[in-house]
This record gives C-alpha cells, sequence and structure tokens, in this order.
C-alpha cells in the first residue's frame, strides 16, 4: 500500500469520525420534540360534505349538508359554509330542515347558526312552519333551539314576532320571549263560512 492510500485513509476515517461525534454530540434524546401547530389553521377542510348521524338504535338522527368544513381539533370545533341540517324523527321520517350561511358544531354536539337563520318545517300538520332570525343555537342531542335575536315565527294562522325564542324542534315548540306581536290570519275555510252567513 502506498503512501498516499495510507493518508488518504486515515484522513478519510478522521472525517467520518468526527462526522459520526459531531451528530452524537448535537443529538440528545432527553430533550422532548416541540411539534408547534397553528391554530389559526384548520387540521382539515372538505368541500362539498355530507354528514350522516345515527341514533343509538341505528336510526338516522339527522343529515348535515354544507359546501365547506374547516375542522379545528385543538379547539374542538367545525364550521360549516353553507349548511343545510335535516332532521329525523324516531320513525326515520324528515322533520325539520335548518340553514344558513355559517355554523359551528362544538364538540358537545351544539350547533351555533349565523347569518339568515331558516328553519322550515317538514310536516304539514305542524303548526308552527317557518322559524327566521339571525342566529339560533340547536343542540343536536335534545333538539333544544333558542336564539337572543329578533325571531319571526309563521305558523298555521298566525305570524309572530318578538325577542328572545325557547323551543323545541323534537316538541314542535317555541316560544317568544320578549316584545311579542302576533297576528292572526283567517283561514279559507272560516272565510268561506263566514261569506255563506
Amino acid at each position: 500500500m502506498s503512501n498516499t492510500k495510507k493518508w488518504l485513509i486515515i484522513l478519510l476515517s478522521l472525517v467520518a469520525l468526527g462526522l459520526i461525534g459531531w451528530n452524537l454530540a448535537g443529538y440528545n434524546t432527553d430533550e422532548p420534540i416541540i411539534n408547534t401547530v397553528d391554530s389559526s389553521q384548520p387540521n382539515y377542510q372538505t368541500d362539498d360534505s355530507v354528514t350522516l348521524v345515527y341514533n343509538l338504535t341505528g336510526d338516522l338522527a339527522y343529515k348535515l349538508v354544507s359546501e365547506k368544513i374547516d375542522n379545528y381539533t385543538n379547539e374542538k370545533v367545525t364550521w360549516f359554509t353553507k349548511p343545510v341540517l335535516t332532521t329525523y324523527n324516531e320513525s326515520g321520517v324528515p322533520t325539520w330542515i335548518v340553514s344558513s350561511h355559517k355554523a359551528k358544531l362544538t364538540n358537545d354536539r351544539v350547533l351555533y347558526l349565523y347569518d339568515d337563520v331558516f328553519v322550515s318545517s317538514l310536516s304539514p300538520d305542524s303548526q308552527i312552519q317557518r322559524i327566521t332570525t339571525q342566529s339560533a343555537v340547536i343542540n343536536l342531542v335534545t333538539q333544544d333551539v333558542s336564539s337572543d335575536d329578533r325571531v319571526t315565527i309563521i305558523g298555521q294562522g298566525l305570524n309572530s314576532t318578538g325577542l328572545k325564542m325557547r323551543g323545541n324542534l323534537r316538541n314542535r315548540t317555541a316560544e317568544l320571549i320578549e316584545d311579542v306581536k302576533t297576528y292572526y290570519v283567517l283561514q279559507k275555510e272560516e272565510q268561506k263560512n263566514e261569506s255563506s252567513k
């Protein structure tokens, strides 16, 4: 072996040992690895989604259709753009459609609806046919609904407005709390009976 080869092998061995020592000295396994997550950014997003939720007996409880979903795992909330919620009764029959421009679903299954909230009954025999307001809160488990904004309720033979509402979609009830004004509309049958007298 020539002298040049010996010196080249020694030099390369020293470089290799130096790199190994440098690598081992710079890496400390006792320090925790810090993973920085930007909580202002969603963990996942999706467009044009359909979410189906079933009750304990396996029947469809509600369906939520949305143009866009932004999920924030750290905050445990999901934001929906132009959501349309359809609720179902125990027999699997659709009962209500609820829509708005934006909605936030929390981890405890409470849906906060914002901007042009529209609630429409799918049951022709329901006394309450439509509810409109600017914001509302629906508990998806109990189907309790509330709003602290001006609310308009249109039902069979009546039109009511007021501030603050509490109700339940499952029981088809709604109560206006403050500044309530109700207008009754005569039904066509009643009008016919009155005109024939």
